[in-house]
């Protein structure tokens, strides 16, 4: 018996929503947990769950490969906490990125990842088209806050 990639991966909510997904002409994967879409530039990780009314609860994270080092935290986190206050669609984090030497005493590294959260009624094509919205807006808004940041002097120095 052969098995359909997404049967043994991500739950039935996460493949109705890449289905409806890729009929508005996105490219969307299932992953182990969740789907992968991509959006302008970026790659856009989906957590998809089902809400306690029955909705639809959509995690994204968009990991952006920019990386703070521990002595620059100071700075990258006023620089973050600025460039939040012109996003609508989400916001940027820092995540700790997970080191596999072992080594206690190397710096800590992070790496810096933009999160939106959207709640759907359902995983029809119409909430897929709202996600769909969303997601390029969001995808927009953080690279132009990104963008915005490294061309204005001294915002970010991480």
């Amino acid at each position: 018996m052969t098995l359909h990639p997404a049967a043994h991966a991500s739950s039935p909510l996460t493949e109705h929503l890449v289905t409806a997904l890729r009929q508005l002409g996105l490219h969307a994967d299932w992953l182990e947990e969740g789907a992968l879409v991509e959006v302008g530039d970026h790659r856009i990780v989906l957590d998809v769950a089902r809400g306690g009314e029955g909705e639809v609860l959509v995690r994204a994270n968009m990991p952006l490969d920019i990386f703070v080092e521990e002595d620059s935290l100071p700075d990258s986190l006023m620089g973050l906490n600025l460039m939040n206050q012109t996003l609508d669609f989400g916001m940027l984090v820092l995540d700790p990125v997970e080191e596999e030497s072992g080594d206690e005493d190397m710096p800590a590294t992070f790496a810096i990842v933009g999160r939106t959260v959207v709640w759907l009624s359902s995983t029809g094509p119409d909430e897929a088209q709202r996600l769909a919205t969303h997601l390029h807006r969001f995808e927009a808004e953080i690279f132009n806050s990104l963008e915005s940041a490294v061309n204005s002097a001294g915002a970010m120095t991480a």
